[in-house]
């Protein structure tokens, strides 16, 4: 058997045999009797027929037949070919047979059972033994084969690191074995290194250069005639993509890889990551067979590959619709990740379960731990994307902090919605009403503008206006009847309301596309507004503010971003084009007092004059009479030697609580204007 061209077709199967001795069944033994028949046999079977063929004449051998060496070669090569068809119960068999009589053998076959060895003790987790076996092998490995078994051992250390979720030390072990296939002449396992450099920087978010190494992995591939690993370089191949968000490119590589599976039960884990990867790609075109690709994903998939086949079931199911599988898959992965120290997909997981929390609170503490497990793998992007999709629920995109990680995933990452993730199921999740009521009163209708000719009525955009203000509380009909026709009878209001409500529900949706559902929602007592499907500035400004303002009071480390993100929101006054609107009051003022609060508290986090200056001057313009604010905006300009700034706010201040009868600090409490601090009222707290 020609195993040095075996190697450069890219047949790790044979550069394991070779490891494993098989250079010994082709020729005279050192004691000078012929190879054992049983592994030349094999070795036959496997060079005419493949894995299959060599796996179906080892089950008619009976392990106990060979004798001393000719057991360990026999038995290490059996390991390989066992390992390598999925059935890892008789690898570990005939290693054992193989390491039973390894001791008295010669040093070359003592390396090849050592390497056996490592590999079976890396499947189990035990890195310690793996590492050990690891260095026994290299001791006593031929010199000729020194090179090559520091690439698969190499290679063998960045796949255990992948399934670690050690991703970034998984990246550089592949690069080196990349490297060292080319420096050592094995171009044919350079396209395999490159894939699993590949996989390892895409799930750290290094997506551009994870492209890269794929790409090259395919174009070695084809100028090396290599043909083995297809599968697993195209699967690869499209995971990169979905990640990048890229649809097209994605499902051509996955569907290209579902073509190349190879035979025997290891091809099961390809054929389930490849189903599931696929679901998340076509959603969006084809739901069902969608549905389809995720179960048989979470069927065919076992081991360390089950938490990744029940996340593409659970984003599946949540683009869907099916809340409740999501919610059951999402924990299962939870817990299999937990169990199984799997910090990234842990991280996924989390963050697919915070989407489909109810309580906001719990929603915000599960997106903190998914972005901290992001976080501790050195996913950037992952934490960028929960930045901006938890940004996104509390309702605050349009806030400098969700601005900043949307242009950061914009960086190798499309946004546009279709695959099946987080930033999906947001923007699916935007309502198709948006009111604009902060600093002016506009109606956004899929994203864009409501002309004024449209509304047919001023009466019915005054009623949205009402409606808003009532917060998605119903309002009794006779109270919008008082507020939009003044002493009209009920008989002849309740006409006009009935008509009013007609043409804004047609305004709102002219093409009547909203289904199983009411925007307006109305019964012969009440109307409401369905803040399900209508999106209202002010209120998603509300919790925005009150998040960030938690976030201040416990020392989140978050608190900056999020109260500069909440501050942005707030571009005016609530309906600010209805200034002596009564029904308008309540909401404006607790819209304010948010606003106030949120710039209190960035006064008190910044470390910039400049910075809480402005905000004390914001605070004044919303109130002229806030002591409080007058107060630590002259003490500030004192400590920064703002001295003529610091009287004419001074000025400002008592001129201000003279008006409303309050007695201000007298100048002399003020003290020295360089030394000392105002002693006069409450500090910012």
């Amino acid at each position: 058997m020609n195993l040095s061209g075996c190697i450069a077709a890219g047949d790790r199967v044979a550069t394991e045999l070779l490891l494993a001795g098989a250079e010994h069944a082709s020729g005279p033994l050192d004691d000078h009797r012929v190879s054992p028949p049983g592994a030349q046999a094999a070795l036959t079977a496997y060079h005419d027929g493949g894995l299959a063929e060599a796996v179906t004449l080892l089950d008619t051998i009976d392990p106990d037949d060979p004798r001393g060496r000719d057991r360990v070669l026999l038995g290490c090569l059996a390991s390989v070919w066992y390992r390598a068809w999925g059935d890892q119960e008789r690898s570990v068999a005939w290693l054992r047979h193989a390491e039973a009589g390894s001791a008295g053998v010669d040093a070359p076959l003592r390396a090849a059972c050592h390497r056996a060895m490592a590999l079976h003790a890396c499947h189990r987790g035990d890195e310690p033994l793996g590492d050990e076996h690891a260095r026994a092998a290299w001791d006593a490995a031929p010199e000729e084969h020194t090179v090559l078994l520091e690439v698969m051992t190499t290679l063998s250390r960045a796949r255990w690191g992948i399934r670690r979720e050690r991703f970034t030390d998984a990246a550089a072990d592949a690069e080196r074995a990349a490297g060292l296939s080319q420096l050592g002449g094995f171009t044919g396992l350079e396209p395999f290194a490159l894939s699993v450099a590949a996989e390892a920087k895409a799930r750290v978010g290094r997506l551009d250069d994870a492209l890269m190494d794929a790409v090259r992995a395919g174009r070695l591939r084809d100028t090396a005639q290599v043909c083995h690993d297809e599968a697993y370089a195209l699967l690869v191949l499209g995971a990169v993509h979905r990640r990048r968000r890229d649809l097209v490119q994605a499902k051509a590589a996955l569907e290209g890889a579902a073509k190349h599976l190879p035979a025997g039960p290891a091809a099961l884990a390809l054929d389930a990551a490849i189903h599931g990867e696929l679901a998340r790609v076509i959603v969006a075109d084809d739901p069902a067979l969608a549905k389809d690709h995720a179960q048989q994903a979470v069927t065919g998939a076992y081991g360390h590959g089950r938490t990744a086949a029940l996340l593409s079931r659970a984003w599946v199911s949540l683009i869907c619709g099916d809340v409740a599988t999501a919610l059951v898959d999402g924990e299962e992965a939870r817990i299999v990740a937990a169990r199984e120290e799997q910090v990234a997909t842990g991280a996924e997981a989390l963050e697919l379960l915070a989407l489909v929390a109810v309580d906001p609170r719990v929603a915000a503490g599960l997106f903190q731990k998914s972005r901290q497990g992001y976080g501790e793998v050195g996913d950037w992007p992952g934490e960028a994307r929960v930045r901006a999709v938890a940004a996104a629920v509390r309702g605050a995109t349009g806030g400098r902090s969700a601005r900043w990680e949307v242009e950061t995933l914009r960086q190798g990452v499309s946004l546009a919605p279709g695959v099946a993730d987080a930033l999906t199921v947001v923007a699916r999740r935007t309502p198709p009403i948006t009111v604009l009521c902060l600093g002016g009163f506009r109606v956004l209708r899929a994203g864009s503008g409501i002309a004024p000719n449209e509304w047919q009525s001023k009466k019915a955009r005054d009623l949205l206006k009402i409606l808003v203000s009532a917060r998605g509380r119903p309002v009794p009909r006779p109270r919008l009847m008082e507020l939009l026709w003044p002493g009209q009878s009920l008989a002849a209001g309740g006409s006009r309301l009935s008509v009013q409500l007609s043409t804004l529900r047609r305004v709102l949706d002219p093409d009547r596309r909203i289904q199983h559902a009411h925007l307006i929602e109305a019964d012969r007592s009440a109307v409401g507004l369905n803040l399900d499907l209508v999106n209202v500035d002010v209120e998603r400004f509300l919790i925005a503010a009150s998040d960030a303002c938690a976030a201040h009071r416990h020392g989140d480390p978050a608190a900056a971003e999020l109260l500069a993100a909440a501050e942005a929101m707030y571009v005016g006054e609530f309906m600010s084009d209805d200034p002596y609107a009564d029904w308008t009051q309540e909401l404006r003022d607790e819209a304010q007092a948010a606003y106030v609060s949120v710039l209190r508290a960035r006064v008190v986090r910044s470390g910039d004059v400049d910075e809480q200056v402005s905000c004390l001057l914001r605070i004044l313009r919303c109130d002229s009479y806030d002591e409080e604010a007058h107060v630590e905006l002259v003490r500030l300009l004192q400590r920064a030697g703002r001295h003529g700034e610091a009287r004419r706010r001074y000025r400002s201040y008592a001129r201000c609580m003279q008006e409303i009868g309050v007695a201000p600090a007298a100048p002399d409490e003020l003290g020295d204007p360089v030394h000392e601090p105002i002693s006069r009222g409450a500090r910012l707290r």
